[in-house]
């Protein structure tokens, strides 16, 4: 396949509900961000990679002709790309690799919100491979985060079905939203080894598939709530972490709901005073957040 100059977007991603039990077969509710990544391809003689966050390049690499690691600042992630264009060329013997790969991530790296899952949807955007492959041959997890990279809406996602639906909330619970950050970034394959340990019964993934198809018709934010509590209690002896709100937020008023891989990265605040949650997390020292408006694609 002769290559000509082309560019591609995937979105980043937050799940709300179904963290970790999607795993074991429950739904999963997950938003696409406004946040992403973008790949420009040019061709040229050899194949070489950058890779850039609003902070400058951080990781860059080169390879030969057989797509083995020649030289890169970054160990790890160039063993990953190589792996990964083997992979490609194994399915597309036809692509060209002679290329220069320019990946730009308008978002902090540190946030956790799907630098990898980006990459994985922009490969394949740009080989026509099937992303939940080159994921199962790099990163692994339950690919909610590859259907966000190309959703335009909030999406309801199981392993078994891949996207099954996209959904709109409602503005008049999404308006009393607040996403801030941690600051504590979390390895989501770590968490996703320490939870194959845990055990999950069929109630609970019908009590979390409930709460899905319940939050997606909520109208109101008290209702709404009472589905993040619900989700908060069953989820934590589960991954035998305590709830965020419980640990570090229990002095505050409304509902703390945490997201991804629990502790690590965002979480969800339901406020009905938006200044007043702001002020509330600033002196806290948490100063990074966000509306639903703000972040999420819809």
């Amino acid at each position: 396949m002769k290559l000509t100059n082309t560019t591609f977007r995937a979105s980043c991603k937050l799940m709300l509900f179904g963290e970790y039990i999607v795993l074991r077969g429950s739904d999963s509710l997950a938003f696409p961000l406004k946040f992403g990544q973008d790949l420009d391809v040019h061709p040229d003689s050899e194949t070489s990679w950058k890779s850039y966050s609003p902070d400058g390049c951080w990781f860059e690499a080169n390879f030969d002709g057989d797509l083995n690691l020649l030289s890169t600042n970054n160990q790890e992630a160039g063993e990953i790309l190589s792996k990964l264009f083997k992979f490609i060329r194994s399915k597309k013997p036809g692509i060209d690799f002679n290329a220069s790969f320019k990946a730009t991530a308008d978002f902090n790296l540190s946030w956790g919100l799907g630098s990898s899952s980006t990459l994985i949807s922009l490969l394949a955007q740009w080989s026509g491979c099937n992303p939940y492959e080159l994921l199962e041959v790099s990163f692994g997890g339950s690919g909610y985060d590859i259907a966000c990279a190309t959703a335009k809406q909030p999406i309801v996602y199981s392993v078994d079905d891949r996207l099954k639906k996209e959904v709109a909330l409602s503005p008049s619970v999404t308006s009393q939203f607040l996403f801030v950050y941690l600051g504590e970034k979390q390895n989501s394959r770590n968490e996703i080894k320490r939870f194959t340990k845990s055990e999950v019964t069929n109630q609970d993934i019908e009590s979390i598939n409930e709460i899905i198809h319940k939050s997606i018709e909520c109208n109101d934010i008290e209702s709404f709530e009472e589905l993040i509590d619900e989700s908060e209690r069953l989820l934590s002896p589960i991954i035998g972490k305590e709830r965020l709100k419980e640990h570090i937020f229990a002095d505050y008023k409304y509902s703390i709901k945490s997201l991804g891989a629990w502790g690590g990265d965002f979480f969800l605040a339901t406020f009905r005073d938006l200044n007043t949650a702001k002020n509330y997390f600033n002196s806290k020292g948490y100063n990074i957040m966000f509306t639903y408006n703000e972040l999420i694609l819809k």
